[in-house]
């Protein structure tokens, strides 16, 4: 073989194993691929592509045909191979191999579940690995700055009144310990007089125990003799009306005729409650009620 034929194998040779290369960094298929499409809803596919791989247990069981934009998440497209038999309750999310390492889909499922997958959307679920719990310290850390900062804010508003009210602060606790010293002096003073009204106290509230008891009783025997004599009231008040009648009759005769006391004894007339009267005197009298 010549030099020319040797430089054209070599050549060629290279332009084939620059394809290879091509078609792997690029992903680009030359046939057009097999197997079972399902989708999944990512809130950020970033590192994703398509032809990125969909591994499931580390193991590679389809590729990514393409991601659309579906209400402002990624809609990914995913090819499965024929081969694979996914469980329903499969779920994917986005892992990588590291902090520089590809991104690639991978899939879960609960352990033992043996339904096949009917749905072709199948859930996602957070972003597992090394990248997710960067996020979420890095979510802490906006946290803990943001807490730190309302706090050093809310202790220089307190430092400032503090500031601007010391001298009432100084005040108002030197007049607390004034008060606090003159409290004492007084409990001292009159430690005597608060020691025997302490003594006292017993006894009065004995003393005032009868005497409630005592007022109970006098009541008790009170109420016994309003009943004992309710008839006798009740006659007295009968008497007290009937005679307050004939006042008020006798006056009333005075006022119409003033001459007739000159001329004659006055004559008081029965009222028109004089039957009614005799009713109740024969009540009172014979203790009906």
């Amino acid at each position: 073989m010549n030099a020319q034929a040797r430089l054209g194998a070599f050549v060629l040779i290279a332009l084939i194993v620059l394809a290879l290369l091509s078609s792997r960094v690029g992903r680009f298929q030359w046939l057009e691929q097999q197997g079972t499409m399902i989708e999944t809803v990512l809130q950020d596919a970033a590192g994703i592509a398509t032809q990125s791989p969909v591994l499931m247990a580390g193991v590679k069981v389809g590729v990514v045909q393409a991601i659309d934009l579906e209400d402002h998440q990624a809609l990914v497209h995913m090819l499965i191979l024929p081969s694979i038999k996914l469980p329903a309750s499969t779920e994917a999310h986005i892992a990588g191999g590291g902090l520089v390492g590809e991104k690639y889909i991978a899939l879960s499922a609960s352990v033992g579940d043996k339904q096949p997958l009917k749905n072709k959307r199948i859930p996602s679920e957070r972003q597992a690995g090394l990248e997710s719990l960067l996020n979420d310290a890095a979510s802490v850390t906006d946290e803990l700055h943001e807490i730190t900062n309302k706090a050093n804010y809310i202790a220089d508003i307190v430092s400032a009144i503090l500031d601007e009210n010391r001298q009432d602060i100084r005040n108002t606790t030197q007049g607390l310990g004034d008060t606090g010293k003159e409290l004492s002096s007084l409990l001292k003073k009159h430690r005597k007089d608060l020691d025997q009204l302490l003594k006292a106290l017993p006894t009065t509230a004995q003393a005032s125990e009868d005497f409630f008891t005592e007022s109970t009783h006098a009541m008790k025997d009170f109420r016994e003799m309003i009943i004992d004599n309710r008839e006798n009231l009740y006659r007295t008040l009968f008497e007290l009306r009937k005679a307050s009648e004939n006042l008020d009759a006798f006056s009333d005769d005075i006022r119409r005729n003033p001459w007739k006391l000159m001329n004659e004894k006055p004559e008081i007339k029965a009222s028109h409650r004089a039957q009614q009267d005799n009713m109740e005197e024969m009540l009172l009298t014979t203790g009906m009620e």
